[in-house]
This record gives structure tokens, sequence and C-alpha cells, in this order.
């Protein structure tokens, strides 16, 4: 479990509790689950479906052997075994399958929250999304660490890229409850974004099983976005005030 800072709300430290608690359990009995829904089918149909998750889980094998410098279009639909025409239908580029593998792990998290729904807080909430998107990545992480390594030479698909990105996390708002739309929700997602990123960072270092230190570090990049920004603690007040008139009009 990963280390909390000493003064915590109680209401907030079971919710941290029990997304730590659920993330290990993930770990040990549904690791494989979520990997297999992250390079799952993104799209209708079940051909289509089967061939573009091909297509994800050999652009993540060639990532991991080449890098995303070296790695070629023709590099990835070569090694998913596809005809040409057929891979071009679905993904247009290299940069095309990566916002698929992007695109394909946010719909595996929305599965998983069918499978386990989401309780606490806003910042609880976000905390056990933010681990579960690392879970549906354990067996890429060489893959995702050699992207991140290449990308820093290559700024306008890391711009690409972090534009995507901050799509996913406006999602991750949406579902924390916290607002998203608007410029206020665009700086939110950015700055969630700045901070997935950073954890990303430190996650595909941290060779411990139950993931401890990025737990760790996770608390603490959001505690800091609350306290200097404060948007999780104000996130969406009108909603509970609407929620308690819907109470008083039903007792009514």
């Amino acid at each position: 479990m990963a280390r909390r800072p000493a003064k915590k709300p109680a209401a907030t430290k079971a919710g941290k509790a029990a997304a730590g608690s659920t993330g290990k359990a993930r770990r040990s009995t549904g690791q494989a689950r979520s990997t297999d829904r992250a390079t799952g089918a993104a799209h209708g149909g079940a051909a289509h479906g089967d061939a573009a998750s091909a297509l994800r889980a050999a652009f993540l094998r060639e990532l991991a052997a080449i890098g995303w410098r070296d790695l070629s279009y023709v590099d990835v639909v070569t090694a998913s075994g596809l005809p040409m025409a057929e891979a071009y239908r679905i993904y247009q580029s290299k940069m095309g399958v990566l916002i698929g593998v992007v695109r394909a792990t946010d719909r595996a998290l929305l599965e998983s929250i069918g499978e386990e729904p989401l309780d606490g807080s806003p910042r609880d909430r976000l905390f056990d999304l933010i681990m579960r998107r690392f879970d549906q990545h354990a067996a890429h992480k060489a893959a995702f660490s050699a992207l991140l390594n290449d990308l820093r030479h290559h700024p306008l698909e890391a711009l690409c890229l972090s534009t995507r990105v901050e799509r996913s996390m406006a999602l991750l708002l949406d579902l924390a409850g916290v607002p998203s739309s608007g410029l206020r929700g665009a700086l939110r997602a950015k700055a969630l974004a700045g901070l997935y990123l950073h954890v990303l960072r430190h996650w595909l270092k941290d060779e411990s099983a139950d993931s401890a230190s990025t737990m760790a570090l996770l608390d603490k990049r959001l505690e800091q976005v609350e306290r200097l920004l404060g948007f999780i603690r104000r996130a969406r007040p009108h909603h509970h005030r609407a929620s308690e008139a819907g109470e008083s009009s039903v007792t009514a």
C-alpha cells in the first residue's frame, strides 16, 4: 500500500485504501483480462475488430523491439500478418495505430467500471481510474518506455499524442464527477494529462509487485493538484444541490 500524507480526511483515506486494495486484487486476478481488453476490438464488427486488435498487438510488439523512431507503418502491418489493403482500411499510419491503442484503453476502462464500479470521493475515483489504466498497460511496459523516450525527439508527434491523452483525461474527469467542459474543463484535462504522463514515467520504472511507489507518487501529485487548483474539491456542487432538491420533491 502506498504511503499517505499524515493528515487526511477519514473518507479520503478509506477511499484510497479501497482503491489500493482493489488495484492489488486486479493485478493478481484480472491483469490478463484487462490487457486483452486494452488490445481488443475498438470498432464494430467481429472481423474488423479482430484485424484492428491484431494491428495494435503487432504495433506494441514492434514498438518494444524497434522503438518509435525506426518503426514504420509497413513494419506494423507486416508483423500483424494482414494484407496491406485491409490494414489500411482500419489504420492509415503508425500514429493512427497508436491513437487506436489509446482508444482501446479508454474502452477497456469503461468496461472495467461495469465490472468494478467506482466509489469514494472524486479524488479517490481519479486515483482508481489512473491505476486501472496502468494495469491495462502492464504487459507492454517496454513498448511505452520506448515510445516516451523517442517522442522527446519528435515534438509534433508528441503534441499529437498529448492532445489525444487530454481527451482521455477529460473522460476520467467525467467518470470521477469533475466537470470537463468549457475552458476550465480543458485546463483541468490538460493539468491531469501532465500529472498522468509524469506518474506514467515513474510507473514504467517501478518494479515492485504492488506498485507501491507509483501509488505514493500518484497520491502526492493528486494532492498537489487539488491544493493548487482546487478543481477536485469543488467538483459539481450544483450536482449535489440538484440531487438534494430532487430527493426533497420526492419526499414532499
